[in-house]
């Protein structure tokens, strides 16, 4: 039997285990009961949880990317598709304050031991650089201990007056993203959805567009990464995918995966407030107006606090409008529907006077937020688009991107009808 300690605010809660045949478990310590569980969907309970119902939450905390699994799995002699081998390797810092660390490392990690070394915009330039030409290798450097989730390519960094990698137990506080290949100025395109979706007045994560050596990129700041009295803390969160017990691999609806009524009964079965509800519903319609099709369930977390649980703030928000589709290429439908219907500027007021039902939401509310999100969000990408008027690309992209945006809004506050 080998066995990692989970780690959580600051305290070890539960034990990783995985039997010589390769069977996993989550086992909580029965005279630790954590002030927040580890997983929604991995309430403390003195029984341990099996292969599973663990899977689907350290799965959600690894790369997607086959190849840069195989790259980190190559780099420690293990396997990719063996995902506790892959945290006892790069678990000490995940997405939200989970740790995973070896028996004979508790101590120190918990002490927070680690380094941070400065590093300068050429040596950034360079790192996106190399993922850009080879996404599928690691996005980790030498002794760096972190893993991030999802499928781009991505690597994290700390500020303190500068750039620094962080290694060891040292969090970081900004994720860097070239943006996905194949999707020309995506990054760019990302932060101005984000700077978008907050001027509406949704939480999303902060963002800035960034060059470094000549090398774009976004650079956002981790809202799981406050700072408190000057320190950086690991404040827990998981995706939804996770809170769901759903494998990574299903996060689209159309594959198993979570939809928008899951979501809302998930949150409300947690325990989050009738707030967070509304503001899931509200980012739901903001990524049908901007037409963004990957919205699924990774793409949306709850943060869980002592006390505490509630939607985190938006991220990962882009659209694919200002990009040429082809046939079954996926850009013209939504990761999760709306009454049955996935297809941008298809959606009809009776559909979203059914997916109101489907939530136990007033449709009244509903459909006054599609309205109001729809005449404010094309006006607020504007607003985006002349602060980054001087950034390279913006001249290629936002003509495309206003326009669109600009019509997929007209044409859903048409397909409404005449009800307020």
């Amino acid at each position: 039997m080998r066995r990692l300690a989970v780690l959580l605010y600051g305290e070890h809660v539960a034990w990783l285990e995985q039997a010589t045949t390769g069977r996993r478990a989550l086992r909580y310590l029965p005279d630790v009961a954590p002030a927040t569980p580890l997983s929604l969907a991995l309430p403390f309970r003195t029984t341990p949880f099996t292969q599973a119902a663990t899977d689907p939450f350290i799965e959600g905390l690894l790369p997607e990317r086959e190849g840069v699994r195989e790259a980190i799995a190559r780099q420690f002699g293990v396997s990719p598709r063996n995902p506790f081998a892959l945290l006892e390797h790069v678990g000490l810092e995940c997405a939200g304050a989970a740790q995973f660390a070896a028996e004979h490392e508790i101590e120190a990690v918990l002490r927070g031991v680690g380094a941070l070394e400065p590093i300068d915009d050429a040596a950034i330039g360079e790192r996106l650089r190399e993922l850009r030409s080879r996404p599928d290798d690691s996005w980790m450097a030498d002794r760096e201990r972190w893993s991030l989730a999802g499928a781009q390519a991505k690597f994290a960094l700390r500020w303190e007056d500068g750039w620094h990698t962080a290694t060891g137990a040292e969090p970081t506080t900004h994720i860097v993203k070239p943006g996905v290949d194949g999707f020309r100025h995506q990054a760019l395109n990302e932060h101005l959805c984000l700077a978008t979706a907050r001027t509406i007045g949704l939480r999303a994560a902060r963002s800035e567009y960034a060059e470094f050596d000549g090398e774009p990129a976004i650079v956002v700041e981790r809202y799981d990464r406050p700072r408190v009295e000057g320190s950086v803390v690991r404040l827990h969160q998981e995706d939804l995918c996770q809170a769901t017990s759903t494998p990574p691999r299903r996060k689209y609806e159309s594959d198993g995966g979570p939809s928008a009524r899951t979501i809302v009964a998930t949150l409300r079965s947690g325990g989050a407030p009738e707030d967070s509800v509304h503001r899931f519903l509200e980012g739901l319609v903001f990524n049908h107006l901007i037409g963004a099709p990957d919205a699924h369930a990774k793409n949306y977390s709850i943060l869980l606090a002592p006390g505490v649980v509630e939607l985190a703030p938006l991220y990962d928000v882009a659209s694919a409008l200002p990009y040429d589709r082809r046939k079954g290429d996926g850009l013209g439908t939504a990761a999760m529907a709306v009454g049955g219907v996935r297809e941008f500027g298809r959606v009809e007021e009776r559909h979203w006077v059914a997916l109101a039902g489907e939530c136990r939401i007033e449709p009244e509310w509903l459909l006054g937020t599609v309205r109001r999100l729809a005449a404010s969000t094309p006006a607020a990408l504007a607003d985006a688009v002349a602060i980054g008027r001087g950034i390279t690309g913006v001249g290629e992209l936002a003509p495309r991107l206003l326009e669109r945006v600009a019509h997929l809004c007209a044409t859903t506050t048409a397909l409404l009808g005449g009800r307020a």
